[in-house]
């Protein structure tokens, strides 16, 4: 018998669906980052030399959190954490996402 209970669509509607697209486009923005990371080798160097070195992207003056070179490599493994786990066990966790995201895009 199909659910209809009103509380539960809306719990479904308005954050169910909500979450899996966040989770979604977490996961796609993941995966284009990382590809863009290691299509420009250099910026492996980059960050790598400048490991403690504060990026200068405007954030010493607009106040968002100053990042270093280990803070953008750091990112760089949570995002493949993130794609390895939802990959594993033939997309396992991914296709549970997919089966309620609506607006899932990755955002990069």
């Amino acid at each position: 018998m199909a659910i209809d209970n009103a509380q539960a669509v809306r719990f479904c509607n308005e954050q169910i669906r909500i979450l899996a697209d966040v989770l979604t486009s977490a996961y796609w923005t993941c995966k284009a980052v990382k590809a863009n990371y290691y299509a420009a080798p250099e910026l492996g160097t980059i960050f790598t030399d400048g490991i403690a070195e504060p990026v200068l992207d405007g954030s010493q003056t607009d106040g968002r959190p100053i990042i270093t070179g280990n803070d953008v490599m750091a990112l760089i493994t949570r995002a493949e954490e993130l794609i390895t786990d939802m990959e594993a066990n033939s997309n396992a966790k991914l296709n549970t996402l997919l089966a309620a995201a609506v607006n899932g895009q990755g955002r990069v």
